[in-house]
């Protein structure tokens, strides 16, 4: 989730704001071939739901089915990769909350989501409540199916832990599938936790670090973990950024600067390493980050078309025969929408045949 102050929001906003939009078609996957392409990308829209949805986070399963949290409503939904196949799936509604936000998978087809409290009502006076973030287990592998022909499930949900003392908890990332750690950025706070979902024992493993520091609202925010470094962007600073680390989580060494000048959101790494990121602010792009190097490609989307990719805010590679080299894009339909109201969309799950396969850890 990227945070950004209204008044910096606005201010980029203005130069494009009289500039047309487009959309683009939804056809049926294909293979795509990793080969040089001609920029940008297609982007085709699996899924679009009512205007005033933001959706802030996606993973896909291990069937190829996608999973999305939204931050307008507590809940997490299951969208087909096909579009027009079978609508969307209501997985989980998580009452007592408002809001989710990261998922992570640990074991095959048992996710990870954070849920918290904040309200969209008025997004000038966005105040997310201290304490109030939760992470809970969603288990597909012993699901209860209730409609074969419309692919309903019934996942067991279990509350792993809660963190009265964290300010905001965003991004997750898989630190170790034996030892079933995950990590957390705690963006208002500057921090990563480390949680082991088979105990529910949490505890910060990261903080003081300057590059995970919020400026005036949100520092970091999206995390990967490869081998023994950990991806991060800091949405406030603009960068994504890089920390090595040890098995515990903890930083072995000062965090780097791979990229800046991008108003980050969350992103995916491929087999190779390489990062895929979402650009939202004004820029409303999915960039390819160089790593190592920080060289930046636009793959998708522009500031002179606020539509295409309307504030996209996470990513996550296909992992099915035909899709392993698509990369799927969550969206919120536009910040402007939220400060104004005037939706010009809603928020979506798109497809970018980047010609990579992605990485899972």
């Amino acid at each position: 989730m990227h945070l950004l102050h209204p008044s910096s929001f606005l201010a980029l906003m203005l130069p494009f704001s009289s500039l047309l939009t487009q959309t683009h078609a939804s056809p049926s996957i294909t293979h795509p071939r990793p080969s040089q392409r001609p920029l940008p990308l297609p982007v085709h829209v699996i899924h679009e739901f009512p205007k005033g949805t933001w959706i802030e986070n996606i993973a896909v399963r291990p069937n190829d089915q996608i999973l999305v949290s939204l931050a307008t409503s507590p809940d997490l939904y299951q969208i087909d990769p096909v579009p027009h196949r079978r609508p969307p799936i209501l997985v989980h509604a998580f009452a007592g909350y408002t809001s989710l936000t990261g998922i992570v998978e640990v074991d095959p087809d048992v996710f990870y989501v954070v849920a918290g409290n904040f309200s969209f009502e008025k997004f000038e006076e966005f105040s997310p409540v201290f304490g109030s973030s939760s992470v809970f287990e969603v288990d597909f592998t012993n699901n209860s199916r209730v409609g074969e022909k419309e692919g309903k499930e019934t996942p067991a949900v279990r509350k792993v832990a809660d963190f009265p003392t964290a300010d905001l908890l965003n991004g997750a990332a898989l630190l170790s599938r034996a030892a079933g750690d995950i990590l957390l950025a705690d963006s208002l706070a500057g921090a990563v936790w480390k949680l082991n979902v088979r105990s529910g024992a949490a505890a910060k493993v990261i903080a003081g670090e300057p590059l995970l520091k919020p400026g005036r609202s949100s520092g970091v925010n999206g995390l990967r973990v490869r081998g023994s470094t950990l991806f991060f962007t800091n949405s406030d600073r603009e960068t994504l950024n890089c920390v090595p680390i040890n098995a515990s989580g903890s930083a072995a060494g000062a965090a780097t600067v791979i990229a800046g000048g991008l108003t980050v959101d969350d992103f995916a790494l491929d087999d190779e390493g390489q990062a895929y990121v979402a650009v939202s602010g004004a820029m409303n792009e999915v960039v390819k980050v160089t790593v190592p190097g920080g060289g930046v490609t636009v793959l998708a989307g522009s500031p002179q078309n606020q539509t295409t990719i309307a504030g996209p805010t996470g990513a996550a590679f296909g992992r099915g025969l035909l899709d392993r080299r698509s990369l799927y894009v969550s969206s919120t339909g536009g910040i402007q929408g939220y400060l104004g109201g005037n939706f010009t969309v809603g928020g979506r799950v798109s497809r970018i045949d980047v010609g990579s396969a992605g990485y899972y850890g």
